[in-house]
């Protein structure tokens, strides 16, 4: 048990240090501009995503149009990494506490998939993805009646699958 316990952990690790490789140059941006010594210190193409950010001026209406469907791209692509790290983290720690070997297996399965859509920026790919691991979890909330962890990653899962499609097919 203890060698099991320190190879999930080590998995674990594994996952959160290459979902922050992954996300090179990932970050939240805030709504307002920053003060320019701290823009100096961002690569062009993140100055170049961040000047065209809404600002509270543009949200009320006082400026360019809003293109919700560009917003929602960019958001169901960050939502693409969160979703690989909450379902690489779940099989982990279900591994962890049930002993299950293909939860853990399961999980960084569709973690790197996911992972692997966000880096390509792969839409349908998160979508489908998505939308498999809402049948399993519907599946096995069925047999099993059991609200966690099948109930409450079953419905993770649709919402992101909603977010991809709505960001695919908008």
């Amino acid at each position: 048990p203890h060698c099991d316990r320190a190879m999930a952990r080590a998995l674990f690790v594994a996952l959160v240090v290459g979902m922050v490789a992954l996300a090179d140059g990932f970050m939240i941006s805030p709504a307002a501009p920053l003060p320019l010594s701290l823009r100096a210190s961002r690569p062009a193409s993140v100055q170049s995503l961040h000047s065209r950010r809404y600002t509270p001026a543009r949200i009320r209406g006082g400026g360019a149009e809003v293109s919700m469907v560009g917003d929602l791209a960019g958001i169901a692509k960050t939502g693409t990494l969160v979703y690989a790290v909450l379902m690489g983290a779940g099989g982990i720690i279900a591994g962890l506490k049930a002993g299950s070997k293909p939860s853990i297996i399961s999980g960084t399965i569709a973690s790197i998939v996911l992972a692997a859509a966000y880096k390509t920026s792969n839409l349908a790919l998160a979508f489908g993805t998505a939308v498999a691991l809402s049948g399993v979890f519907a599946l096995r909330f069925k047999k099993t009646g059991k609200l966690m962890p099948a109930g409450v990653l079953g419905g993770v899962s649709l919402l992101f699958s909603l977010l991809f499609g709505f960001a695919k097919f908008a």
